[in-house]
């Protein structure tokens, strides 16, 4: 059997030939060596195939193009000269396609006689965009959403800004982090695989408990349940609210006073206990850090005062009590005794009436333990004004007073029922009522 291939390698040279001259006579229609090449008779191959059949000779026309005609692309036409049978004498058979596409492609084939691949040639623009179809890298899909916004998200230790995050991201394992101030942190490890669509939904929960420590408040929280702890040995335990004791809370001072109750806003405000570094202590109620309304002060000696308190002090009803046995109920003012109120000493006198800046003033019933009474006018704490001094035997001093003691006329009752006048400014001398001689004064006390 005759073997074709070298018949279709010529075969497929000449027409390689015919084509470069037909490109050259669209550039040139005029060169002499074309015309020329374009008047070779065609190629006798009947030695070449054996067999006797004898093609007529013809010359081979030129080829006219207008000039403003368009060239067809290159690659279209190396296309289709491929597809062309080489031979005219016969069809094109599988392995003259193949002897056709190593003539024309040779990095498409190996060679016909060490069977080896030839040198590489540059690839055409479609194989350019196979190889980058096969060599693009793999990537997935990787959607991040969290339930709060101004969050921050890093994976694999890389900062990628906040949610909503679309990535694409090549295959495999990453660590997922989300946080938020005031939150507490989310993490997972997802495994990316090509061509995964991963979305991860990620809930920070809101924390609440707040830890004040070394200056700095963890975590950012400032608001809900905690402790603070100052560099000067302060130490509170209760509610916040920015960063301000709020609600219910312990208070503790390095000078060792503590206080537990209510707070608002950084202030006592509310109903709470007290206790001072001196060992005083007040129970009741506050506002802005005072005393304000009912309370009860118990002092390190043992006084009680309780009342009504404005401003950190006693103001309006209330009452003192001391261990000696003192008592006193009636109104304060800043504190004292003031208005009217009634008041037991520890020796048994009693007092009833008015009071400024804790002592007797104004209409007032002073008893003494021994039965004395003073019944009448007071000022700073003595008799002052109109009044009577009773004695317990009986006898009596009526008239005006100043400063604890009778002053001008006064009349004057003995034991006995006998009346008297006299004068201060005449000690001593006595009158009888409706007598105009002096007699001496009986003795009484007080005169």
């Amino acid at each position: 059997m005759v073997d074709l291939r070298p018949l279709l390698l010529i075969n497929a040279l000449a027409f390689m030939l015919l084509l470069t001259a037909g490109f050259a006579h669209i550039k040139n229609p005029d060169a002499p060596e074309l015309a020329a090449f374009a008047a070779l008779p065609a190629l006798d191959l009947s030695p070449l195939t054996g067999e006797a059949e004898t093609q007529p000779t013809q010359s081979t026309p030129s080829i006219e193009v207008e000039e403003d005609e368009v060239f067809a692309d290159v690659q279209d036409t190396a296309t289709e000269v491929s597809a062309t049978p080489a031979s005219p004498f016969a069809p094109a058979t599988d392995a003259t396609a193949e002897t056709m596409t190593a003539a024309l492609d040779p990095a498409l084939s190996t060679s016909p006689v060490t069977g080896t691949a030839p040198s590489q040639v540059p690839a055409t623009d479609l194989q350019k965009a196979d190889l980058q179809q096969v060599t693009a890298p793999p990537v997935g899909t990787l959607t991040v959403r969290s339930n709060v916004h101004d969050d921050r998200v890093r994976i694999n230790g890389q900062d990628y800004g906040s949610t909503r995050l679309n990535l694409e991201l090549a295959p495999g394992k990453y660590v997922i982090e989300v946080t938020k101030p005031g939150y507490k942190g989310w993490s997972q490890t997802v495994d990316l695989a090509r061509d995964d669509q991963l979305i991860v939904h990620a809930t920070l929960e809101e924390l609440t408990q707040v830890e004040f420590r070394n200056g700095t408040w963890r975590h950012g929280v400032v608001t809900g349940q905690g402790t603070y702890r100052a560099a000067d040995g302060t130490f509170y335990e209760g509610g916040f609210l920015d960063k301000q004791f709020h609600g219910n809370g312990k208070l503790q001072r390095p000078d060792g006073a503590r206080y537990e109750g209510e707070w608002v806003n950084g202030k006592k405000e509310g109903y709470g206990t007290l206790k001072l570094p001196d060992g005083d202590t007040y129970t009741g109620y506050f506002q802005r850090d005072l005393f304000n309304g009912e309370g009860t002060l118990t002092k390190s000696n043992g006084d009680i005062y309780t009342g009504h308190w404005v401003d950190g002090k006693l103001n309006g009803e209330g009452s003192l009590t001391t261990p000696q046995g003192l008592m006193y109920v009636g109104t304060f003012v800043d504190n004292e005794f003031g208005g009217t109120g009634e008041i037991t000493y520890p020796d048994g006198t009693h007092y009833t009436g008015g009071f400024s800046k804790s002592l007797f003033h104004g209409n007032g019933v002073l008893t003494y333990r021994d039965g004395k009474k003073y019944i009448g006018q007071f000022i700073e704490g003595q008799y002052h004004g109109k009044g009577e001094l009773l004695n317990p035997n009986g006898s009596k001093i009526s008239g005006t007073f100043k400063f604890g003691k009778p002053y001008g006329q006064a009349t004057l009752t003995t034991p006995a029922g006998e009346v008297f006048t006299a004068r201060s400014s005449e000690p001593g001398v006595c009158y009888r009522l409706k007598s105009y001689r002096a007699t001496q004064c009986p003795p009484m006390e007080g005169w």
